[in-house]
């Protein structure tokens, strides 16, 4: 079973009622100051050490499991590091290669350290010296504040790595990837990739075939491949480049171990005063298309209600979809625009492996099966829901609920606590991914279009989990880097797609 665990903050009443219970068992009192300039080994009383102290390393017993604390950045447009309140909790001794996870400390929230936590366990792999409740660290107001509550103890001091560093090799990789700096295609470069794209999604792998001997509505990812999974980044070009060149996210499609999963609605911003801006969209696509260039056996992109020129796709009264099509067909001509259309026919709606499921909007209402999802477009009933659909409401009657998760989950064969993951509806405009929404476990919604934040969900030793990353302005730091020498460039990428081809066809 998969399950993830996760911190609120004090505000939410179960874990400040938890917090209260910690405080009136150890008896916390205020603690002392502490300017950590050595390691302090932690006793009997909690101490505060100021936010702006620097890295911190935590020494859990004696030296059985080390972690780091980090303030929490985002790059702007030159890659200057600007801090953002938080703080992330890391295992510095994990695999620079690997997908791995962290803990995040807002202000005004906590976190027990220990191995009673599935999430913790799988992300920091502690060993049997840590204890189920090994330490709390709390992000108060002027000070994190550290409270063991080992008999192994505790001990913090200085940390010293520059956590950025990794960050400008993975640039510079995606500006090769991507071929050079990040801005439109030239019309006639943008048609030759889109049709290549088309080839390329009617041989995907891991779609059983439907009974038109194309790729079906239905994606059955392996076990081998790690799941990145992002939704709704409506032109948000950064959301994605931040992705991509965060934690071993990059690494892990270049050696073949991990899968880029879209739901859906990469198109159409969700900006106040930018709903009628489509050159966003345009470029975050021909990044995607890019993508899948690369990677055929590794990007899947799952249909949302976005991808269509209907004018039934608007936002406050403007017609996304029927501007959509009027600058794609002004821009790049109605040869594009068809092969847009094509683009949209050929995709899948559903993506599942063993331990999660996904679509776009919704579980459906009537019972399904494999074959139905497999042979999709011969049930557009059941496409309308997967894409449009939303969670019920007294207002909207005919929205899907608990059981209809319960269902898709056995109509696929998955465990009853399978993850079930959306995105199509956010829970506020505050947020960017919402854990167990409506009391249903284990079902999640993502929203990857947040201008300042974007989440995504993937595999950590066998633990699925949710990670929230700030935006960085990814596009204007690689549009600042200096080109290798273009020959090298071309000829990396000419090889790229051959070796790209080779592999779907073998």
């Amino acid at each position: 079973m998969n399950t993830i665990a996760t911190r609120r903050p004090l505000t939410a009443h179960g874990l400040w009622l938890r917090l209260k219970a910690i405080v009136a068992r150890l008896g916390f009192g205020w603690g002392h100051n502490l300017k950590l300039g050595d390691t302090y080994r932690l006793g009997s009383s909690k101490v505060r050490v100021p936010l702006d102290s620097g890295p911190i390393e935590i020494s859990l017993g004696m030296n059985d499991k080390r972690l780091h604390v980090y303030p929490e950045v985002r790059l702007d447009e030159r890659g200057k590091a600007m801090r953002n309140g938080n703080f992330v909790i890391v295992d510095p001794s994990a695999h620079p290669g690997r997908i791995g996870g962290f803990l995040r400390l807002t202000p005004k929230s906590w976190v027990s350290l220990g191995s009673a936590d599935a999430l913790q366990q799988a992300v920091f792999d502690y060993p049997a010296a840590v204890d189920d409740e090994h330490l709390v660290v709390i992000h108060s107001r002027d000070a994190l504040v550290f409270r063991n509550l080992s008999d192994a103890g505790t001990a913090i001091g200085p940390a010293v790595a520059d956590v950025t560093a990794a960050r400008g090799s993975r640039f510079r990789r995606l500006r090769q990837i991507l071929g050079g700096p990040i801005g439109l295609m030239p019309a006639a470069d943008a048609l030759a990739l889109i049709q290549e794209v088309n080839e390329l999604t009617r041989q995907d792998p891991y779609r059983p075939r439907s009974d038109l001997g194309t790729p079906g509505g239905l994606v059955l990812l392996p076990r081998s491949l790690t799941p990145i999974l992002v939704a709704d980044m409506h032109g948000q070009v950064d959301n994605l480049l931040t992705v991509l060149s965060q934690n071993a996210f990059l690494d892990a499609l270049e050696e073949g171990s991990a899968a880029l999963i879209i739901l859906g609605d990469a198109v159409h911003s969700e900006v106040d005063g930018q709903l009628r801006e489509m050159q966003s969209s345009m470029l975050l696509m021909d990044l995607i298309f890019r993508l899948k260039l690369r990677f055929p056996r590794q990007v899947f992109y799952l249909r949302g209600n976005h991808d269509s020129f209907s004018e039934d796709i608007a936002k406050d009264g403007i017609p996304q979809g029927l501007l959509w099509a009027k600058e794609l067909g002004d821009q790049r001509g109605t040869v594009y625009l068809r092969a847009m259309e094509e683009f949209y026919r050929q995709l899948p709606y559903v993506v599942s492996s063993d331990d999660f499921v996904a679509c776009h909007a919704a579980a459906p209402k009537a019972a399904v099966s494999l074959p139905m999802l497999v042979n999709v477009h011969r049930h557009p009933e059941l496409i309308l829901e997967l894409i449009n659909n939303r969670l019920r409401r007294p207002n909207r009657p005919q929205g899907y609920g608990r059981g209809d998760v319960k269902r898709l989950r056995r109509s696929l064969q998955l465990d009853k606590h399978t993850p079930f993951i959306v995105g199509h509806t956010p829970m506020d405009r505050e947020g960017t991914l919402w854990l167990n929404v409506d009391g249903i476990t284990n079902h999640h919604v993502l929203f990857s279009a947040h201008p300042e934040q974007v989440a995504v969900f993937t595999r950590v030793e066998g633990v699925l989990l949710p990670l929230v990353y700030p935006v960085d302005a990814v596009s204007s730091i690689i549009n600042g880097l200096e080109d290798e020498d273009a020959s090298q460039v071309v000829r990396r990428s000419s090889r790229a797609g051959r070796q790209a081809r080779v592999r779907v066809s073998e």
